[in-house]
């Protein structure tokens, strides 16, 4: 529903649009009217309401409102991290799988001027796929394609980071500069309304595609019209196919069986390879554990296997480590410096397996979260929605005995793959997963970090799993990789001070004062929302008083030692 206050008749024109293109209600309702002005002085129009009847009924005075209402923003190899990934990952895996031959499928919706599918068009050249490939391109304003027709370019289009690459490809006369044909021959224009049902079809060629880039268009649709855009372009895509989205997009995993994929700079996804190819990817179902000969336990509430709650009845004991001065320590070895609020890292300390005196017994009863009983100083983790709530009621998955013995003897071997598959990390459930990693963990560190990534395939956007990653590469004193998933963890979960506070640990570990501090006061800030009793997630039990006054006193210190004010 349109709200807001606006002049008699102009509501009626913004419902018009959601209805013919599916745009929602924008934001700011003044450029909203501003817009509609000025697209009604084009058409010589002062009367709303005889505007309101002449643009339901001409598709040109429909064009050229929607180019009001949306900015058609974009240059040439826009975000190039999208075309980074396209070059290094979709196209060497396409060519893997599919053979030399293989023609690439390409689609760009919402093209409006032509920088995007013809910055597709020259990356595609580029990488030898000149003869084999085939880029369509549309757009729901028929203005925009005939500028992406015309091909002519001013600086503009050529303002972005990575936009020379596609200098070779254009001739300057004057203050513009004409795409060549060699690149405009492989790009089919046409126009597309992505809110109607029309596609996807072979007749328009918007079908069994390899890669599509749907950017910074679906922020302007509403609820009901996203979902069924993302349904559709899961459809489109052949199996295996990638879709770019814009950072500013909604997440489309409720929508249609999106394979998440998480980078470094963000989320883009894949529709599941199917058939003979799935082998590419880790099995979609959960693998139970199996016994020491290699035979699945029985299942059922009196076998040695799953229950019906979905646990498995004994526990996974993490081994009790030596220290350094010949006592042991419940911790994972390599675990990064201490400095919490009881002298310890939030999420690396004793309850990874500490008993109840602290002299690194395995707490009685303590599974792979790590929890035990009451008092035995193991505090519960979750993952997944918990890891995200911090309620951490969800159920315990601990190992059966004979379980942990076969995890142990593949990772005797070296075996860490085999190793992660049996304590469960390549589980369905993210905390289940979670629960497998931080066992190995206790095991061999290194197992763990394989492990997260394995974990990770599954459960992409699990801001846990990227967390615990980053915790434990920062104990391999791996500090790049820890800077990486730590920034990932906060990328999936910007509101995770537990995140805020390990990324200030690693970047003060590499000497970047100025963003540590910057890091700790985010974690103080966070944590200061907070009633000061109350459990931070992710945080191993503490409350988020202490916390936020750890994260104060570490960017003061940092502060002093940079010679800045330490109020």
């Amino acid at each position: 529903m349109i709200g807001g206050v606006l002049p008699p008749g102009f509501k009626e024109v913004l419902a018009l649009v959601e209805e013919r293109a599916g745009l929602a209600a924008p934001s700011c309702l003044a450029a909203a009217l501003e817009g509609i002005q000025r697209a009604m002085a084009r058409a010589n129009k002062d009367d709303v309401t005889r505007y309101l009847h002449e643009v339901a009924l001409d598709n040109a005075l429909f064009d050229d409102l929607l180019t009001e209402l949306t900015i058609g923003e974009t240059y040439f190899f826009r975000t190039h991290e999208h075309f980074d990934h396209l070059r290094r990952v979709v196209l060497p895996e396409l060519r893997e799988r599919r053979g030399q031959e293989h023609l690439v499928r390409a689609w760009s919706a919402a093209c409006s001027s032509g920088e995007e599918p013809y910055s597709i068009a020259a990356l595609l050249m580029a990488e030898g796929w000149e003869e084999h490939m085939t880029v369509r391109a549309t757009d729901v304003s028929r203005t925009a394609l005939s500028r992406a027709q015309q091909a002519r370019y001013t600086d503009w289009s050529l303002r972005g980071p990575s936009a020379d690459r596609m200098r070779a490809h254009l001739r300057q006369e004057g203050r513009f500069y004409w795409l060549s044909q060699d690149v405009k021959r492989h790009v089919q224009l046409g126009y597309l309304n992505l809110a109607l049902e029309t596609w996807p079809s072979a007749e328009s060629g918007i079908w069994q595609l390899d890669v599509i880039f749907c950017r910074n268009v679906l922020i302007y649709f509403n609820r009901a019209t996203i979902e069924g855009v993302a349904r559709r372009l899961h459809a489109s895509l052949d199996d295996g196919g990638y879709l770019f989205t814009g950072p500013s997009d909604p997440p489309l995993g409720d929508y249609a069986p999106f394979e998440p994929v998480l980078t470094e700079w963000g989320v883009l996804y894949r529709k599941p390879l199917a058939g003979a190819n799935a082998g590419h990817f880790v099995p979609l179902q959960p693998l139970a554990p199996l016994r020491a000969d290699g035979t699945p336990f029985p299942t059922g509430p009196q076998g040695t296997g799953r229950t019906g709650s979905g646990a498995f009845p004994a526990t996974l004991e993490p081994r009790a480590r030596p220290s350094p001065a010949g006592g042991s320590s419940g911790a994972a070895p390599g675990m990064p410096p201490t400095f919490g609020a009881d002298g310890s890292l939030p999420g690396a300390s004793a309850p990874w397996g500490t008993g109840p005196s602290g002299s690194g017994a395995p707490a009685s009863g303590a599974g792979p979260h790590g929890g035990g009983t009451p008092g035995s100083g193991a505090r519960p983790v979750s993952g997944g929605t918990a890891a995200r709530t911090g309620t951490g009621t969800r159920p315990r998955f601990p190992l059966s005995v004979e379980a942990l013995e076969t995890v142990r003897q593949a990772l005797a071997r070296g075996d860490w793959r085999e190793g992660a598959r049996r304590a469960g990390a390549q589980s369905a459930d993210p905390e289940e997963a979670l629960a497998a990693v931080r066992a190995l963990a206790n095991l061999e560190p290194r197992a763990a970090v394989f492990a997260c990534g394995e974990a990770a395939v599954r459960h992409p956007l699990v801001a846990g799993l990227r967390y615990l990653e980053a915790l434990l590469l920062l104990g391999q004193a791996r500090l790049a990789d820890a800077e990486k998933s730590a920034r990932q963890a906060l990328y999936l979960e910007p509101g995770l001070a537990v995140g805020h506070l390990l990324l200030g640990h690693v970047l003060r570990r590499q000497d970047q004062t100025a963003a540590a501090a910057r890091a700790y006061r985010e974690a103080e800030g966070l944590c200061r929302k907070l009633p000061p009793e109350a459990l931070v997630p992710l945080a191993e039990g503490e409350r988020a008083g202490a916390l936020a006054d750890v994260a104060r006193a570490e960017w003061r210190r940092l502060e002093r030692m940079e010679g800045g004010d330490a109020s």
